[in-house]
């Protein structure tokens, strides 16, 4: 038995490595849609990792790397696990209360785990010009 103790240990050593690479990490980005100071719920927001400059709205949803779709009367959502690093925010939503309904937004963020690992902000939406 004793000489299978280093075969042992290096089983479990092994097994315990795998389960502390694959913790999630503890990073989010929360939003809430609004539109002339009006939540606007259902508002589908897309995130694009590492992106140094704005990723346009008219990029099929395949293009981004993680979405959330915005409930509630406060029209918030969250990302979770979210990366080290600059990010694009994109908002698209409908708001029949303004001609044209179509409302689009944006936002840069960047996640940093010893600085700014949570942000809960408000992504303000608006008409295209």
């Amino acid at each position: 038995m004793i000489k299978y103790l280093p075969l042992i240990l290096l089983f479990f050593s092994a097994c315990r490595g795998s389960e502390i690479e694959d913790a999630p990490l503890p990073t989010e980005i929360c939003v809430r849609t609004q539109h002339h100071g009006v939540p606007v719920p259902n508002a589908m927001v897309y995130i694009k990792f590492n992106a140094d400059s704005f990723p346009g709205y008219r990029q099929p949803s395949t293009y981004f790397d993680d979405s959330v779709r915005t409930s509630g009367t406060d029209a918030r959502g969250c990302i979770a696990a979210v990366p080290e690093g600059k990010h694009w925010l994109i908002a698209i939503s409908y708001d029949d209360t303004y001609y044209p309904p179509i409302v689009y937004g944006s936002l840069p963020v960047t996640i940093s785990l010893s600085g700014r690992p949570k942000i809960d902000t408000i992504l303000y939406v608006s008409e295209e010009h």
